[in-house]
């Protein structure tokens, strides 16, 4: 192994602690290039950067100079996944969490996509409709936590892809918004989901009254925190059904803008769930 895998295992065997990402910025800054030398004080400062909580104002001279590094040498940094044909990337915390390229991309180059971004953690795909078996059984999504696959033409048969066994062992959060998926579909998903899972987004889809039963009726719900149900069709009986779930009582936020609540079902989620449940914009 080179020095520089070593010091990417040692990241990769403590994602949570920043001191090998910074030891390993040390290292570059120390070996005399002035890329080598950027990419360190670039890691360093992302690093510091995310010690603040989202809702906590940043120092701007630190935010200034990640734009100037990134500026300066992101498209160096990126021109791997340039060639690949990734269209969009993110770092965190200095190494690559998140790009987004489309499927058929994934599926060709999952090993190489594997060997330059190791720490990733979330994928942006294009154009998945039909290809979400080949996905899910992908070895290269085990440590995903997100996968955004909103406006991708989704029907049920692709959400169907993605339950029961597979290597999506890690997902946390599952974007869903904007596609075709209704209640047939929605039904076996929720049967055997992901098994992390606590963020969903089923926003703008052509889920009902059953689906969102099935929900309410699915273990599975009990460890979600998230769940959005924006611009569906679900009406009073499947506001009903998801204010009686004994499962959905552990949702932090639910959902339910533009569907057609009716008064007994707007009044029942409010009794329910109080303002962890969100009926207006």
């Amino acid at each position: 192994m080179t020095h520089e895998e070593v010091f990417l295992q040692d990241i990769l065997n403590t994602q949570d602690d920043d001191t090998p990402r910074r030891i390993f910025a040390d290292w570059l800054m120390d070996r005399g290039s002035a890329l080598d030398a950027a990419r360190g004080e670039f890691i360093h400062i992302q690093c510091d950067l995310a010690r603040f909580g989202p809702d906590t104002p940043r120092p701007r001279h630190l935010v200034l100079r990640e734009r100037e590094l990134l500026a300066a040498h992101g498209r160096e940094w990126g021109s791997a996944l340039l060639r690949l044909g990734c269209r969009c990337w993110e770092y965190r915390r200095g190494f690559l969490s998140g790009i987004g390229l489309t499927a058929s991309t994934l599926i060709s180059h999952a090993s190489t996509l594997y060997r330059l971004a190791p720490t990733l953690r979330e994928i942006k795909l294009y154009e998945a409709s039909g290809l979400l078996s080949e996905i899910a059984a992908c070895p290269f999504l085990t440590n995903i936590h997100i996968l955004d696959l909103e406006n991708n033409d989704l029907s049920d048969l692709d959400l169907v892809a993605l339950a029961g066994p597979n290597r999506l062992t890690e997902l946390r959060s599952l974007m869903l918004w904007s596609n075709r998926i209704s209640d047939s579909g929605l039904r076996i998903f929720v049967a055997k989901p992901p098994p992390q899972l606590d963020t969903l987004d089923l926003s703008s889809n052509v889920i009902g009254d059953v689906g969102a039963a099935a929900l309410a009726d699915a273990p599975a719900c009990g460890r979600l925190r998230r769940l959005n149900l924006r611009s569906n069709r679900i009406g009073s009986a499947g506001a009903l059904s998801l204010a009686r779930s004994p499962y959905a009582t552990t949702l932090a936020h639910l959902y339910l803008t533009n569907n057609p609540l009716g008064f007994e079902g707007s009044a029942a989620l409010r009794m329910a769930f109080g303002d962890r449940v969100h009926l207006v914009h």
